[in-house]
């Protein structure tokens, strides 16, 4: 049983320093100083509209600053954007001043948010006007818009060339069936990739970064998974030419499901739930599989918990995080219930303790995994689960001795220093 949480309160700090002396003058303008942290992660709590400032070497709370509902949270160039939930607006924060630099207004809520690789242009991926909303993170004015039906998430590119959105039901798509598409950084031109396969659902992707024009990725089709008409796979893309990309299905083992993944080194790993996969352990289980990207074919499918799987994360030892939603739950035992996490040590045999399936408090709202962050330079991770921050010590798997109570519902998490 993990050990009682420690509760620790953020504020926002702000220094007023009065002049004083003789005859002393008038107080001088307020000024906010800045935490002075080397080593900093950001934490965005939903409930209580704020984003925690941590400090990440020593697991601690430093600061808090306001938002409204932020959730998803990404970083780039030194520009931090945020999702904020249910409102027509997007947060940027300058992480030099570790303060909210500008507000980007939607025409209505986004369901996803990215950010150009030197952080100057965020994208806003709002659904329900079909659109990419694209601001000066500067300042929060509008660049551009690139119209996407039904656009639902964004993928930007190692080298910030290109961003690809993936609508909600490609096939189902008026025109432009089955396809996803790319935006043009520079030009913000937007086309739509076709000749993919019909009722396959292109969902997300995972960039080939040897591909200096940001033009090659291995797209993971959902499928049935996701109410396509097609079996789950994943290709590899080159879509140079939107209009007729050049299209490598994976083959060896079939795919079980694909709606996250992770490249390290020539392995693809890749996550998602169709069928259980043989031994799984579990009541219900999802899939891991391992695509070498050499040889384009998959491995046979590693039992993990089931669900919605949306994050993935890789450890300086290779132990590889897995994050759904919506996963089938476990029994309680003493409290304690597993959730939605598995961990699949990538350098040993599969076997009854690996994957590894912890077990969290029972009595968190939801058993969501939301976000996952290795901390550079220690042997720690920092897992989102149930709206709250697990610190794990991936040398072992386990909980660390010193944890942290989230007062609210945590959602995301990055790092914002190397």
């Amino acid at each position: 049983m993990r050990r009682e949480k420690y509760v620790f309160t953020s504020w926002i700090t702000a220094l007023a320093m009065g002049m004083v002396g003789c005859g002393g003058s008038g107080p001088s303008t307020p000024q906010v100083t800045t935490s002075g942290l080397t080593k900093r992660v950001l934490i965005t709590n939903e409930q209580n509209g704020a984003v925690h400032l941590l400090d990440a070497q020593n697991d601690k709370f430093n600061r808090s600053l306001a938002t409204t509902s932020p959730t998803r949270i990404v970083t780039s160039g030194g520009q931090t954007v945020i999702l904020n939930s249910g409102v027509a607006s997007i947060s940027v924060i300058d992480d030099s001043k570790e303060t909210v630099a500008s507000v980007g207004v939607l025409l209505n809520p986004a369901v996803d948010v990215a950010v150009s690789k030197d952080g100057k242009t965020a994208y806003a991926a709002v659904r329900n006007s079909g659109l990419v909303e694209m601001f000066h993170t500067s300042d929060g004015t509008i660049v551009t818009t690139a119209s996407v039906p039904s656009i639902t998430r964004l993928v930007m590119g190692p080298k910030g060339l290109k961003l690809l959105a993936f609508p909600d039901d490609p096939q189902s798509l008026g025109t432009n069936p089955n396809s996803f598409f790319v935006i043009d950084t520079a030009s913000n031109t937007v086309a739509p990739v076709l000749g993919l396969p019909a009722g396959a659902q292109p969902y997300t992707a995972v960039f080939d970064p040897s591909d200096p024009n940001d033009t090659t990725a291995f797209i993971l089709f959902c499928g049935t998974e996701c109410a396509g008409s097609a079996a789950p796979r994943v290709a590899k893309v080159n879509f140079a030419t939107p209009a007729t990309p050049v299209v490598t299905t994976v083959g060896g083992a079939p795919i079980l499901g694909a709606t996250v993944g992770l490249l390290s080194g020539a392995n693809l790993f890749v996550a998602g739930t169709t069928t259980s996969p043989a031994g799984c352990p579990l009541t219900a289980c999802g899939s891991l599989q391992v695509i070498n990207t050499g040889t384009l074919t998959a491995g046979t499918a590693v039992p993990i918990t089931d669900g919605l799987h949306t994050q993935m994360a890789i450890t300086s030892n290779n132990h590889l995080y897995i994050g759904a939603s919506s996963c089938t739950p476990g029994t309680v035992v003493n409290n304690l219930i597993r959730g939605c996490l598995s961990i699949f040590n990538t350098g040993a045999a599969v076997s009854s303790t690996n994957p590894l399936f912890p077990a969290e408090s029972a009595f968190r709202p939801d058993l969501n995994v939301t976000g996952l962050q290795p901390i550079s330079g220690r042997t720690v991770i920092y897992v989102i689960q149930g709206g709250e921050l697990d610190i794990y010590d991936f040398n072992t798997d386990s909980l660390t001795p010193n944890q942290l109570d989230v007062v609210g519902h945590a959602v995301g998490v990055v790092q914002i220093d190397p």
